[in-house]
């Protein structure tokens, strides 16, 4: 007994050391480098226990800052036969989605140049394996924070969080209980299960705690950094120098190490998973539980924030819950607003017809004013083409209508495809989300170029100047029926290449850049990309399949848009048709690096430098 008591010392010390080494490293800053200021989308993920810090720098080029932060799942409960196989899955809650655009500048509402950026990615609940009754952890929120240069540590302001996931809970055969998937108010929500259930968070605080019973609510923004534990969960964010909080752990019992599934750290942190009750996930306000002792329960979603004085534009979403829980996220870009202007009469601009708001007005080509009605915010994360009178109204394809001659028009933003829009670098022309054969025209313009006319759908014709328009900072390519090589933007001596040349079924790979080999000469024709020395074979996504990793081939053409692609100007990516927010995408080698053999696949388009592509000679 003394030799088991004497172990569980020697444990406890061993965990003491371990949490007081997590929280150095949550406290632990990077050295605060300067955002990129290139109108590209850049990502960053969860690091770890620790903050990230950056700066808007003192001589930002562009006008806005696109951020969109997401939450960190909940995590799942994965229940097992005795020989391994999967009986079934209880899905954990997945994090909130929250994107917005911010004005830089030194007016009220602004972000001044060289303020700090303070970003706090959250990291996913553990998941639990095992024939017992286990539950996963709560998600950890995901935070974005400012500090203006003349001010100090303790006057950081929010600009947003986004939630995490509640863990999901589960008995070896029947019992079955998902978390909660995070809000997109600032509450959060209550545990998912049977008898007594506690409420999450509201006005900053972490999840319900009621006499010690409640174990695993998520922390809250407001509430002071650090440590979680077992009983009280998560832990808060806090707001001098804030820093976020470690998720909720085991009390290092020695009988019940296995017991437990700790918490995502965040800003707040998510909540530990017990034998009975999921972790609340954490956020602006910290998810609930259920009663362990004699309930058992999912978590609660965390709540999440925008701060809605500074954003001049918004999205939030409340996600579906995850059977393959993920850390948060941050992504940001640097933008301007942008002309459209006719490429057959540069002097001609898309213009909103009177600049009216109004649901339904009309969008014509006018003589270039440089007045707000004829900027436009191009957000390349959406694909949306966004109004500066009104940053939530977009162009919009009326009723989803390809017809040739459809009308377009101004309207609320509602995500759908009859909103988004792709400009290809290759011939200028804009692409309908609705169908990527049909584009944006100028009504009879090649006749009538001096007179003003309008903006409607038509099939696309890439020799038409009907079609084609100047979009400013955007990549295109002259003569590009010249052009044979796609080349990583990240690495020049390289090129896009069949691995066995000209035989369908060859694979799409990275090879040494060489003009004299064919097996990586390309020809563009319309949306497809065939082999130029061999234009019946294309390149082409294996079985129209554009899940994550599916892999990108040579085959023989056959025209379906398996077949057509879309190079992005906005983004140098290169987008499937079968779905335009999938893009190709290299992969890195078994060494970790991308080089010779790194193979080509599809996968969500996230403006990484993975897929960015050059079109050249």
């Amino acid at each position: 007994m003394k030799k088991l008591m004497k172990i569980q010392n020697m444990l406890r010390l061993l965990i003491a050391i371990v949490t007081v080494s997590h929280l150095s490293v949550i406290q632990a800053q990077s050295n605060g480098e300067d955002l990129f200021d290139d109108s590209q989308i850049h990502t960053i993920d969860y690091p770890g226990w620790e903050i990230r810090d950056f700066y808007i720098p003192q001589n930002v080029q562009h006008d806005y800052l696109y951020l969109h932060a997401e939450g960190a799942d909940g995590g799942a409960r994965i229940v097992k036969e005795a020989g391994g196989s999967i009986r079934h899955i209880v899905n954990g809650g997945s994090g909130a989605t929250i994107k917005a655009i911010f004005k830089i500048g030194t007016g009220t509402g602004e972000i001044p140049p060289g303020s700090l950026i303070r970003m706090i990615v959250g990291g996913a609940g553990k998941s639990r394996t095992s024939q017992a009754s286990l539950s996963g952890g709560g998600g950890g929120g995901t935070a974005v924070l400012f500090k203006a240069p003349d001010k100090s540590y303790s006057e950081f302001q929010l600009l947003m969080v986004a939630g995490g996931g509640g863990g999901g809970m589960s008995d070896c055969c029947t019992i079955k209980f998902q978390g909660r998937s995070a809000e997109t108010g600032t509450s959060g929500s209550s545990g998912n299960g049977n008898g007594h259930v506690f409420s999450g968070g509201s006005d900053g605080n972490g999840g319900e705690i009621y006499n010690d019973e409640a174990v695993g609510a998520g922390g809250g923004a407001l509430t002071a950094g650090g440590d979680g534990d077992l009983r009280s969960g998560g832990a808060g964010g806090g707001t001098d120098d804030p820093h976020g909080g470690r998720g909720g752990y085991n009390d290092g019992v020695l009988l019940t190490l296995d017991t437990y599934a700790e918490g995502g750290c965040g800003y707040g942190a998510g909540g530990q998973g017990s034998a009975t009750n999921g972790g609340g996930g954490g956020g602006y306000s910290g998810g609930g539980v259920v009663a362990s002792r004699t309930y058992r329960g999912g978590g609660g979603g965390g709540g999440s924030y925008l701060n809605s004085d500074m954003a001049r534009f918004s999205y939030t979403a409340k996600n579906p819950t995850t059977s393959d829980p993920k850390d948060g996220f941050v992504r940001y870009q640097f933008t301007n607003l942008t002309q459209i202007k006719f490429a057959y009469n540069p002097n001609k601009c898309i213009d909103d017809t009177g600049s009216s708001t109004s649901n339904g007005t009309n969008i014509l080509s006018y003589t270039c004013s440089g007045n707000p009605n004829q900027n436009w915010w191009i957000n390349i994360g959406d694909r949306s083409i966004r109004s500066a009178l009104d940053f939530n109204k977009c162009l919009d394809l009326n009723n989803s209508n390809t017809a040739n001659g459809a009308n377009i028009q101004l309207y609320d933003c509602n995500g759908s495809d009859a909103q988004h829009w792709v400009y290809n670098g290759l011939y200028k022309t804009i692409h309908s989300g609705v169908n990527s054969d049909k584009c944006f025209d100028a009504k009879n313009a090649n006749q009538v170029y001096n007179l003003n006319v309008n903006l409607q759908l038509w099939d696309c014709n890439y020799t038409n100047n009907n079609q084609k328009w100047n979009i400013d900072g955007a990549t295109t390519v002259s003569d590009v029926s010249n052009k044979k090589h796609i080349i990583p933007a990240f690495h020049t001596g390289y090129a896009v290449h069949s691995h066995t040349g000209a035989e369908s079924g060859s694979n799409i790979q990275l090879w040494t850049k060489d003009n004299t080999n064919t097996a990586e000469q390309w020809y563009f024709d319309g949306l497809a990309i065939k082999m130029r020395s061999n234009q019946n074979l294309c390149i082409d996504l294996s079985q129209s399949n554009t899940s994550n990793g599916n892999n990108i081939q040579l085959y023989n053409c056959n025209g379906t848009n398996a077949q057509k692609w879309l190079y992005d100007g906005m983004t140098k990516s290169i987008r499937s048709v079968v779905n335009p927010d999938k893009c190709m995408q290299i992969e890195r080698n078994t060494d970790g690096v991308y080089g010779k053999r790194a193979n080509v696949n599809i996968y969500d388009c996230n403006g990484s430098d993975a897929q960015q592509f050059l079109i050249q000679e």
